[in-house]
């Protein structure tokens, strides 16, 4: 995921919470939390790139790493030095790869950065150069210091899915194994083994005159089985107005909305490529926001 992180807070954020400045606030102080806790800032940030890797182990259970990558126009050793003291000394320093790794100790749920709630044991925080951060496991910090140095692998297939727009406020892209999708039962046999067929999904958000544009996009083994899931999907969708009336009947206002994002929610295939794309304008999306 690569986040445009001035857009985020300048453009973004205001826009969709216009309806709602109490989340707003909200959103802005679990910024100043994980700021106070840590000494990172996100404000200073002018892009942010968020690498996950999963793995399922052999009891089925599935397991995730993540790394974030911060540049701005912060002395990123001013902010390590800054998390030192936030930790109250709860932390270790190592050396790696010629540079120095600092792991704070963690054992809860936190808001990375303020904004992705995830659950920390250690988090490790190390400047690659003068305004660029690696920020995550500790496993996958040391990584980011080998690709940095020319010594390990960034996939530029899974950079090009996430910048595909690159006019976006976030782009996102990733790769899917086939064992991620193998035991699907859903719906039919058919619709099961199309979606069992997808490898590759990207995305973006974006923001245009009158609000958000967002786009998702699956890309499957064959055009068939990308017609299947469209096909599957435009069905869904023509059912779900009715279905929306029905099992909301007593909110008419969350009704309403539901039902606006559905209409305005388009679904097409070209190719082996499943594509969906959502208009929002800006006082839907401030009102959805606001409902749920």
């Amino acid at each position: 995921m690569i986040v445009d992180v001035k857009r985020l807070f300048n453009e973004g954020l205001p826009r969709a919470y216009a309806n709602n400045p109490a989340e707003l606030a909200r959103v802005n102080g679990e910024i100043d939390k994980f700021r106070d806790r840590t000494g990172l800032d996100a404000r200073q940030f002018s892009q942010l790139a968020f690498g996950v890797h999963y793995t399922q182990t052999a009891s089925g259970a599935t397991t995730m790493d993540a790394v974030a990558i911060a540049r701005g126009t912060f002395n990123s050793g001013a902010f390590v030095g800054a998390g030192r003291l936030a930790s109250n000394g709860k932390y270790q320093e190592t050396k790696y790869g010629g540079k120095t790794i600092y792991v704070f100790s963690f054992d809860e749920q936190v808001k990375l950065l303020g904004l992705f709630k995830v659950h920390l044991t250690d988090l490790a925080v190390c400047a690659l150069d003068a305004n660029t951060l690696a920020i995550g496991k500790p496993s996958r910090v040391r990584q980011a210091v080998d690709a940095a140095a020319g010594r390990g692998r960034v996939s530029s297939e899974i950079v090009g899915l996430a910048a595909h727009s690159p006019e976006a406020i976030i782009g996102l892209g990733g790769t899917l194994p086939a064992s991620a999708t193998r035991n699907i039962d859903f719906l039919s046999a058919e619709f099961s083994r199309s979606v069992a067929s997808i490898r590759q999904f990207y995305g973006s958000v974006g923001a245009t005159s009158e609000g958000f544009q967002m786009q998702t996009v699956f890309r499957t083994e064959t055009a068939g089985a990308a017609k299947t899931l469209g096909d599957t999907v435009e069905g869904l969708r023509s059912f779900a107005p009715a279905a929306i009336g029905m099992f909301m009947k007593g909110d008419a206002e969350k009704s309403r909305l539901l039902r606006s994002v559905v209409g305005a929610t388009r679904v097409s295939t070209q190719g082996n490529e499943l594509q969906i794309s959502l208009a929002l304008v800006e006082t839907d999306l401030a009102a959805l926001i606001q409902a749920f």
